[in-house]
């Protein structure tokens, strides 16, 4: 028996659909790989070792204790905001 169990709590960790990840690589990790191999998808790369990436709470969990990444957590947004920023970021010119 759990303890959430011993105290009559029901706990769930499964989320419809998908969510927002943040994603941090370690200098050597092809991210667009590894999001295709756990069936996520990137929607904004940050940086080369960063990016915001959906995806279902199973491929986080697979993801989550991978030596691939320094880093994974999930991000709420304000989705109205998240919308302005993404349509200024897709806009800007690229700078090399």
């Amino acid at each position: 028996m759990s303890l959430a169990e011993r105290f009559g709590a029901k706990v769930s960790v499964s989320m419809p659909g998908r969510g927002l990840f943040l994603v941090v690589a370690h200098s050597e990790t092809d991210l667009p790989r590894l999001m295709r191999l756990a069936q996520g998808q990137i929607v904004a790369q940050l940086s080369p070792l960063r990016a915001l990436a959906l995806m279902s709470l199973p491929a986080y969990l697979q993801l989550k204790n991978t030596r691939d990444l320094a880093f994974i957590g999930p991000v709420n947004v304000d989705q109205e905001r998240f919308a302005k920023v993404m349509g200024a970021h897709q806009s800007a010119p690229v700078v090399r």
